[in-house]
């Protein structure tokens, strides 16, 4: 067939192919582009572990390309997207580093000839510089592709060899069979656990290292008399938990709710240096975490009630703002007080404490513990305006100190603040992008600096740490500088320097995604909810996206690996990637009504909301959205939902949602527009991509709805309703957050109002 214009060249996915991980018995061989019918096939040399970990995320092996490979083209000084760095800080064979098309390819003019797509080089540099297997790329094999699911017990090895290329070499890490996500599962602690996360220089004691978070029967007699002195305004059926209970709470906060937002130093962690409202939130996540919500629900109103109190008697730290945020009553003389065990405090532990009761109260399904939500980001705003949200010049160098330890204490003083304080920014933007509301807190007010290298901050010790800061060359940018930089950038592939952080590429990503929101609310005409962004405005948006995305690519931490040891951060971040890109051509703000946790009344509004407009800008975008339903028919739906609360945060359920809406909402377009406008190859390949991963769905996903057991149809308003199914299950099979389950039951209730539609072209 003869190629079109704008057809993606089939070399181009040479790269991801030769990037792919491999069995452990070597017998599987990537292909490369000679004639597609070829038959040959030829085996590659053996590949570094982290590029045997990549197969990994997906739990499945490569299709086979019945093409040989080419000679290897010779090393160019730069990657389109600059690789030099390899993923986890591994050594990759040299063959296998390579730019999907050399720069000679383009200088030469080549692009003509083959009818280079702009977004595909772009998306597929993206799949390649995370290390994704081929068979993610939209350019993979048709529907007839063999069924190639590796067996789950051989994933273990090439998941750890992932995790090693940054750490320093220990004994292999404990996994539970059968899941994917093994390292944020809950399991009873054994051995030297976190040695072999986190390898010490300084040996401690195995009981320290299996659990350390174990509360005593001593501490929790102490915690349970400070909690006593402000009985007089907790619910008289408050009961503290017992140690176990306890334990456990906080040993599931720090492995699942504090690896998505980091901003306690768990090496200097203890716990009776932090204040008892802080506590209680820590306490009431991890019991939403252990699935314990009447306890989680009584916990947090324990931490609310003693932060208030706490916010009373330390009014004089802040100021006359604060005390109104949330209309706390005056203290009365006449009223008894009992004499308070107010413990350890600084005005940072009441942000750290508002991020945890808030990180508990946005998703519950309870409106009232919404709303108690919305009361705390306008208090949390107010206090950290009051507290500082800018570098403190004066303040003297950690390095300083009299000893090393002293430095490390101090400086993970300074940093742990700091994080705080940039965390809060993003969780409260998160409630913008989850209800719509205008950013409490705006990027220009941020004048902090990103955080620091995951090195400094996972050292374990002060030995550990001061090996970390030699090896670290330059001081991270300030926030609003890194972010200026970005939208300034004219190539669009330039990252900064230095490169951030993961969790400094989510806080950049939070800043661009708030520029989105406020620049199309300027830019939003009277009654037109459709508020197209500004052509010049979506060129700006679209260069910092890939500006970005080059340097996220190059963040060694960075890996769409669930496994990642770095964190699930980077994973987030491509999510929150995709929904940036969503964004900028679907305006589904106002048509989401999540606030209202009424299932029927967030369909009916999404179902009002405006079409999508075929375009060529689309594009990108698109492919983002298929790219975030690959990532759980790949895995396995139910698998991954059944076993998500440690890597799948809430945030990927947001913009899985838009994601879902954007993609069905074009493939409807198709329909309607196909008698007139004929598909482009960009159209046609992403339609392709679509028609691959919801056949792959729907020949193992076990649907729990009345629909009889058939294949999908192939035509575009079918796949769109599947599109819908398959993440609707999805959601809903979460056991983690209600919150998620109730955009799963809004979506299949969207699904049947298109359905009742179109009832010819229901699946």
């Amino acid at each position: 067939m003869t190629q079109m214009p704008g057809t993606l060249p089939r070399a181009l996915t040479l790269t991801c192919s030769r990037r792919i991980a491999f069995h452990e018995d070597g017998s599987e061989s990537p292909e490369g582009p000679s004639e597609p019918d070829s038959g040959e096939n030829s085996h590659a040399p053996p590949v570094e572990p982290d590029l045997a970990a990549a197969v990994s995320l997906s739990g499945m092996s490569v299709d086979h390309w019945s093409q040989p490979p080419p000679p290897p083209p010779p090393p160019q000084p730069a990657d389109l997207y600059p690789m030099a760095v390899p993923r986890n800080g591994g050594l990759v064979d040299a063959s296998y580093q390579q730019t999907l098309i050399t720069d000679q390819f383009y200088e030469n003019g080549n692009q003509d000839v083959v009818g280079f797509d702009a977004h595909f080089r772009e998306f597929a540099n993206f799949l390649d510089g995370v290390g994704l297997p081929a068979e993610w790329s939209p350019y993979f094999h048709g529907p007839d592709r063999d069924n190639d699911v590796v067996d789950p017990g051989m994933r273990d090895s090439r998941v750890k060899d992932s995790r090693e290329g940054t750490a320093t070499p220990g004994p292999r890490s404990r996994t539970r069979p059968g899941t994917p996500f093994s390292s944020w599962l809950p399991s009873a602690p054994t051995g030297n656990r976190i040695s072999e996360n986190l390898p010490d220089a300084i040996p401690r004691s195995v009981d320290n290292e299996s659990q350390p978070y174990r509360i005593s029967d001593e501490q929790r007699s102490r915690l349970n008399a400070s909690i006593e002195s402000f009985r007089d305004i907790l619910d008289p059926n408050f009961k503290f938990p017992s140690r176990h209970a306890l334990t456990r709470y906080l040993t599931s906060y720090f492995e699942g709710f504090h690896s998505h937002m980091p901003f306690l130093h768990t090496p200097t962690w203890r716990i009776f240096e932090h204040s008892l409202e802080l506590i209680l939130g820590l306490a009431a996540v991890g019991a939403q975490y252990c699935f314990e919500h009447r306890m989680s629900e009584r916990l947090f109103y324990a931490g609310k009630a003693i932060l208030m109190e706490r916010l009373a008697h330390e009014s004089d730290k802040f100021g006359p703002k604060t005390g109104s945020s949330l209309s706390m009553p005056q203290r009365r003389e006449s009223r008894p007080i009992l004499a308070r065990d107010w413990g350890p405090w600084e005005p940072i532990e009441t942000v750290r404490a508002l991020i945890a009761l808030m990180g508990y109260a946005t998703w519950e399904p309870k409106v009232s513990l919404m709303q108690e939500a919305f009361g705390l980001q306008g208090l949390l705003a107010q206090v950290l305006r009051e507290v500082g949200l800018h570098e403190e010049d004066g303040r003297q160098p950690p390095a300083d100190q009299t000893t090393p330890q002293a430095a490390w204490h101090a400086w993970a003083q300074q940093e742990s603040a700091r994080r705080a304080k940039l965390i809060a920014f993003s969780f409260m933007h998160t409630h913008s992008i989850a209800y719509n509301v205008y950013p409490v807190l705006r990027s220009n007010e941020v004048g902090l600096r990103l955080p620091c290298s995951t090195k400094e901050w996972k050292a374990s010790n002060a030995v550990q740490w001061q090996i970390a800061r030699r090896e670290t060359d330059k001081q991270q940018l300030l926030f609003q500088d890194a972010l200026s930089l970005l939208l300034r950038n004219t190539d669009g592939t330039a990252p900064l320097d230095p490169i951030p952080t993961p969790l400094g590429n989510y806080i950049l990503l939070h800043g661009l995604l708030q520029r989105i929101y406020i620049v199309r609310d300027l830019s939003l005409p009277v009654m037109d909810h459709s508020a197209s962004l500004p052509s010049e405005e979506v060129d700006k948006l679209e260069r910092g996206l890939r500006s970005w995305t080059a340097g996220w690519q190059q963040a060694p931490e960075s890996s769409l690996d669930p496994n990642n040891e770095n964190g699930p951060i980077p994973f987030t971040s491509s999510s929150l990637l995709g929904l940036a890109y969503v964004r900028i051509y679907l305006h589904l703000g106002p048509y989401r009504l999540l606030e209202t946790r009424d299932p029927i009344r967030i369909a009916k509004a999404i179902y009002r909301s405006p079409a999508v407009e075929r375009s060529g800008g689309v594009i990108t975008a698109l492919l983002y959205t298929a790219h975030m339903l690959s990532i759980p028919v790949r895995l396995g739906v139910d698998r991954v939902a059944r076993s998500q609360a440690f890597f799948w945060s809430v945030r990927h359920s947001l913009s899985g949602l838009e994601c879902a809406v954007l993609l069905s909402k074009w493939l409807f377009s198709l329909t309607e527009a196909s008698g007139t406008t004929p598909l482009s190859d960009s159209e046609d390949r992403i339609l392709h991509w679509v028609r691959c991963i919801v056949e792959e769905a729907y020949d193992v996903v076990d649907f729990d709805d009345d629909e009889p057991e058939v294949g999908v149809d192939r035509d575009p308003a079918s796949l769109s309703l599947a599109v819908l199914r398959i993440w609707a299950h999805f959601f809903k099979s979460n056991t983690q957050w209600p919150f998620i389950n109730m955009i799963g039951e809004s979506l299949e209730k969207y699904r049947e109002l298109l359905m009742r539609s179109r009832p010819q072209q229901a699946t």
